[in-house]
This record gives structure tokens, C-alpha cells and sequence, in this order.
């Protein structure tokens, strides 16, 4: 087996003798650690000293599942316990004079039980930030997390609760910003942000504006344009927040077009990013109600296809290498079609459809996908497959036309 042209055998004759003794106490010490924590677990074993042995063990291995198990267990039999209060007998006589409500000193221990349990979970989400700093992709790491944000919303007050949540976008944003593609932040991004949007025991408040100014600084930033999961973000809040705001039909159409004039310049910088020809794919063809402008009169739909087809056939004079261009192409001349056969919306005339000369677009379209074929050779069953198809629509057209 061999990495980057050196084989494993060549790579561990080259180094010294120290360093591979020294890696190999590590894994001596690890598997000590290991095996200690494995038998306190099996021996039913909850204490803080074996919590502390899951933090030695876990800094080591964050993907080590069974031992963020094992530490929550411990977690909630030791410093994550319910509050109880001390409850009076049904038929307690009243507090004397000068002495505190039983129900005061029972507020009085839930303030100091939240303070106390607080500052736990506070210690515990620390514990973790050093471990998404070395492990930002590690999906138990962003597990845990999530579960120790879940226990401060169950525990703590509703305010208490929501202001750790509120926290978290801090680092999040922090984390995305030295990985913005890092698909596990976007994730608990999401579920950050749905939280402090339904707090429990709280009313809903949307974040959903906010949020997508934050995503169109994320794709206008530094490379940017790349992250395929702030575009992906934004094909989620814009038809949410349009519908938040009651977003009429026409305010939706310039929606659309100002999202696609964002996202044009950003394919004209760089036309071989597939991040943004995926978001391009939802833009233009989207046509259900979680698209932006759903109800799209007929005619209006079929001019903008078209506009687009124009606009990719200049994108490709200046990009004529670019197979996602010329993929695009195919994809949206053969929409172009397929609308213009579709039946208009009540209103609409015939006469405003322009009359095209369809044998010679689809020649056109052959022509790209036999460029695509000696482009992108490893896909060249599928284009052969496409022109197909259309040669055998076209010999039906011409036999329909001819016996009419």
C-alpha cells in the first residue's frame, strides 16, 4: 500500500527509532487507559473519578462512540441530577412568625441548585471546545454538545436555558469561519438556531431574516462562493422568509431575479465550482411551493429559461472548456422545450410564445453533448444515451408531421 508514491514499508524505515518508540508508548498508554475504563463501566461503575478517565480517554480518541455513552451516564448520576425539593407534610401547621415560607426555601435551593448545575454544564461544553478545535469534523463531538445543550434546556430555567443556546451560534460562527464548508457546523448551525427560535416554554421567534444575511456574508466572503451548504441554506430561509413576510407574487418573481443575478456573478467568477450549478439547478428549475416564485405565470417561466439559455451560450465563449456550462446547456434548452409544450395559464395567448425552429436546436444540443462526450469521457454512455433519446424524439416529430 502506498501514500502519495511512498510505500508504508519505505515511510517506516525512514524514521528514526525514537519517534516509533515513542509512538508506540502512546498506544501502550492509550490501551491501559482503555482497558481501566472498560472495567469501571462494566463493573457498573458511575463515579467522577471515572469521568475523569473518560476525558483522558476521550482527548485521545473523540470518535471513541462508546465512551461519550458511558460519560453521559456518569453525567446524569452524578452532576446532572434533578432538583428535588424538600416537600412539608400536607398538614404542616403555617411558618411561625420570623421564620422563612417553606415555599421561599424551596425557591431559595432551585436558585442555587440552577447557579451550581450552571456552572457544570458550563465546565462541560468547555471540555469540548479544545476537542472541536482538533477534531472540527468529529460527528460525536457535535453530538455531545448537543446533548449537554439539551440538558440545560430540560434543567434550567427557561431564560438560563436559552441564553446557552444563544451562546452557541458564537462558536459556531467561529468554527465555520476558520472551516466554512465544515458540513457538521452548518448542521448544528441548524438545529442551534431552531432551538432559539422554540425555546420551551417560550414563544417562536424567527431568526430566519437574520440568518440569511448571515449566509450571504458567508458566500460573498473569502471563498465563499464555494460552500455549497450556505447555498443550500438559502434555498431554505428565502421561500421560508417570503412566506413569513406574506410575500406577494410579483415581490416573489424579483426575489427570484435578485437571487439569480447573485448567484450569475458568482458563476461568472468561477464557472467550474459545482456548488453553485447545483444552487443554479434549484433557481431555474424549481417549480413546487418550497421554491421562491411557485406561481410564475407560464410565459414569464418560459422568458427567463430562455433568458438563461442566452445568457450560458455567451458564459460558454468565454468558458468554452466548461463541461458544467455545457451540462447546463443541455439541461435547460431541452426545459425550454418542454415548456413551450406545456398548456399556457388562463389569460395567456399563443401568439406570445416566439416561434422556434426546434430541429435546429436540438442539432445544437447533439453538438454539446458530443462535446461533453470528449470532455468528460467517463460519462460518455450517458451523453451517447441523451442524444439518443433526442434523435428518436425528433425521427416521431418529423413522422407526426409528415403524415399530418
Amino acid at each position: 500500500m502506498a501514500s502519495h508514491g511512498i510505500s508504508r514499508t519505505e515511510y517506516a524505515a525512514s524514521r528514526s527509532e525514537a519517534v516509533q518508540e515513542k509512538e508506540r508508548n502512546k498506544l501502550t498508554e492509550y490501551l491501559a487507559l482503555v482497558e481501566q475504563t472498560q472495567q469501571k463501566r462494566s463493573a457498573g461503575d458511575y463515579s467522577l473519578s471515572a469521568l475523569e478517565l473518560t476525558s483522558k480517554v476521550l482527548k485521545l480518541n473523540p470518535e471513541f462512540y462508546t465512551m461519550w455513552n458511558y460519560r453521559r451516564q456518569i453525567l446524569l448520576r452524578t452532576r446532572l441530577l434533578p432538583f428535588t425539593a424538600p416537600e412539608p407534610p400536607k398538614d404542616a401547621p403555617a411558618a411561625p412568625e420570623g421564620q422563612e415560607d417553606p415555599a421561599a426555601v424551596a425557591g431559595s435551593l432551585r436558585a442555587a441548585y440552577e447557579s451550581r448545575l450552571a456552572l457544570l454544564l458550563k465546565e462541560e461544553l468547555e471540555f469540548l471546545i479544545p476537542l472541536l478545535m482538533s477534531f472540527p469534523k468529529c460527528y460525536w463531538i457535535w453530538n455531545h454538545r448537543l446533548w449537554a445543550l439539551q440538558q440545560c434546556s430540560m434543567l434550567l430555567s427557561p431564560e438560563k436555558g436559552t441564553k446557552f443556546w444563544q451562546g452557541e451560534l458564537q462558536l459556531v460562527g467561529m468554527m465555520l469561519t476558520r472551516d466554512m464548508r465544515n458540513f457538521h457546523g452548518w448542521m448544528y448551525r441548524r438545529i442551534v438556531v431552531s432551538h432559539i427560535e422554540n425555546p420551551v416554554g417560550g414563544e417562536y421567534s424567527s431568526l430566519a431574516k437574520d440568518e440569511l444575511e448571515y449566509t450571504r456574508r458567508m458566500v460573498r466572503g473569502v471563498g465563499g462562493m464555494t460552500n455549497y451548504s450556505a447555498w443550500h441554506q438559502r434555498s431554505v430561509l428565502i421561500p421560508r422568509l417570503l412566506e413569513e413576510n406574506g410575500k406577494d407574487d410579483q415581490e416573489r418573481m424579483d426575489c427570484l431575479e435578485d437571487e439569480l443575478q447573485l448567484l450569475m456573478s458568482a458563476i461568472e467568477t468561477d464557472p467550474d465550482d459545482q456548488s453553485l450549478w447545483f444552487y443554479y439547478r434549484w433557481l431555474v428549475s424549481a417549480r413546487d411551493k418550497s421554491s421562491i416564485a411557485p406561481k410564475m405565470p407560464h410565459l414569464v417561466r418560459i422568458a427567463m429559461v430562455t433568458d438563461q439559455v442566452e445568457w450560458l451560450k455567451e458564459l460558454l465563449e468565454a468558458h468554452p472548456d466548461c463541461k458544467y456550462i455545457l451540462k447546463a446547456l443541455v439541461a435547460y434548452a431541452q426545459l425550454l422545450q418542454a415548456l413551450r409544450k406545456e398548456p399556457l395559464n388562463e389569460g395567456e395567448s399563443e401568439d406570445d410564445v416566439e416561434e422556434v425552429d426546434e430541429p435546429a436546436e436540438n442539432q445544437q444540443i447533439l453538438g454539446w453533448l458530443e462535446t461533453l462526450e470528449r470532455m468528460d469521457p467517463m460519462r460518455k454512455g450517458r451523453y451517447r444515451d441523451q442524444g439518443k433519446v433526442i434523435r428518436a424524439n425528433s425521427e416521431i416529430n418529423n413522422t407526426i408531421f409528415l403524415r399530418g
